[in-house]
């Protein structure tokens, strides 16, 4: 399952990487946007409370464009031809503007927990401070584990809300927690192999698009277990592996990254 979720997720990224280089560009100037807040803050130029407002609306902006990212990541997980992987984008994040602004919402705790609220417990003196700060360290890592799924998740769900969503992202992420930590393992890989490539490749859009290859394959494993009436450990992973074009990506071989038809 792995060994074909990491050939999937590569091949995918690599059929696609000038979209998800241009993706990562306005991640990028997001990104340092909203520290553009934060240092103008930090120099006295403004007050918290307008930083804050700043940061929490670029957050904003920045959840709305991660839906749309998430649209190009379901069709391009699904097989989209290139120059296809944009299709039905636009409606897509027209049609899941609830789902973006509860995603900005979260993000902007995880952000303002970081970015203020940590420094500010680790100041205090005492056991009291640093106790918060653990808590709220806790509170965010908790919160982008249970999360990881939540964008996918509002693609391949279109007709469940908001609550329905976050249900299952909470459970898909409780009752996986392996594939759930890997997850979060290679989220942390993925980001430090952004560094080198100043968070171009493969920058938050690739990540994505691992996240939604993983998302899609527990998503199709929970639906054959539906179908089925079992459970879903008793679904076998060839089964499901079936259902997401296998053949296309078990056949590929690792050197036609570089020489195509190899």
């Amino acid at each position: 399952m792995y060994s074909f979720l990491f050939r999937k997720t590569i091949f995918c990224g690599w059929d696609h990487i000038l979209g998800l280089f241009l993706a990562n560009i306005l991640y990028m100037a997001l990104a340092a946007l909203g520290m553009l807040w934060f240092y103008l803050y930090s120099a006295g130029t403004i007050g918290l409370p307008a930083a804050i407002l700043l940061i929490i609306l670029t957050i904003l902006l920045a959840s709305l464009y991660s839906v749309g990212i998430a649209g190009y990541a379901s069709n391009i997980c699904r097989g989209a031809g290139k120059g296809r992987g944009l299709e039905n984008v636009m409606d897509a994040v027209k049609t899941h503007v609830p789902h973006a602004l509860l995603h900005a919402f979260i993000t902007a705790v995880i952000v303002v927990n970081y970015l203020f609220a940590i420094p500010f417990y680790m100041g205090m003196p005492g056991f009291f401070g640093p106790m918060m700060a653990f808590v709220a360290v806790f509170l965010s890592i908790f919160l982008i584990a249970n999360f990881k799924f939540y964008l996918p998740l509002c693609l391949l769900r279109p007709e469940d809300g908001v609550t329905e969503v976050v249900k299952y992202s909470f459970a898909y992420a409780m009752d996986n927690k392996a594939v759930t930590f890997v997850m979060l393992l290679r989220t942390a890989a993925g980001l430090l192999i952004s560094v080198p490539f100043a968070g171009i490749i493969p920058g938050l859009a690739g990540i994505l698009v691992a996240d939604t290859c993983t998302a899609q394959f527990l998503n199709s494993r929970y639906v054959l277990a539906q179908e089925r009436d079992r459970e879903k450990n008793e679904v076998p992973v060839d089964d499901v592996l079936d259902t997401l074009d296998r053949d296309r990506y078990e056949k590929r071989k690792f050197i036609s990254l570089l020489f195509p038809g190899r």
